[in-house]
């Protein structure tokens, strides 16, 4: 292992928190998932997506609003010695009961995802890998008439290797 320094913001930004939206696609609708490099060049190459993930035709990520504030992402080793990972983890909450969102939670606690996740630099934090997907369940309440929020908290688990920026192209679902 090529050891490099790790050094601290110096002055600069850093940012907490995401911004209010996750882009999502399901495993199935890729033709090429784009992994970053096993080989490192610079320093932090290893851990960068610079490909661009490629889809089937009138496929693409769709854009999923996530209340301000409320949405997070975890990483924690999991595993034993000689055969540790990440298990990663989102949090974040979509209110509302339309019609759309009880559909949309229907259907994705039965199918891989990828997932962007926006920071607010600017960058993706991708959460999902070709055979390691992430995994989201929507958890519904109605709220209490006098407190509370209702909608759905979004909650996506994956396992992975390692946390990895993606940086290549961002294909949109084309409109119905």
């Amino acid at each position: 292992m090529d050891l490099f320094d790790l050094k601290g913001p110096n002055g600069a930004d850093n940012t907490p928190g995401l911004l209010g939206y996750v882009l999502i696609a399901a495993e199935e609708d890729f033709t090429t998932i784009a992994k970053a490099p096993k080989v490192a060049g610079a320093a932090g190459s290893t851990a960068v997506i610079v490909a661009d993930h490629v889809f089937a035709a009138g496929k693409g990520f769709v854009k999923v609003y996530i209340t301000l504030a409320s949405n997070e992402l975890k990483a924690a080793v999991v595993g034993e010695r000689d055969g540790r990972g990440l298990k990663i983890n989102f949090e974040g909450f979509h209110p509302g009961n339309k019609a759309e969102a009880l559909e949309f939670a229907n259907k994705v606690k039965n199918i891989g995802l990828i997932m962007l996740v926006p920071d607010p630099d600017g960058g993706y934090l991708q959460v999902g890998t070709e055979g390691l997907p992430c995994e989201l369940s929507a958890d519904y309440s109605s709220a209490k008439l006098d407190s509370g929020r209702r909608g759905f908290t979004v909650k996506g688990e994956a396992y992975a290797t390692g946390l990895f920026l993606y940086q290549g192209d961002i294909t949109m679902k084309p409109a119905v």
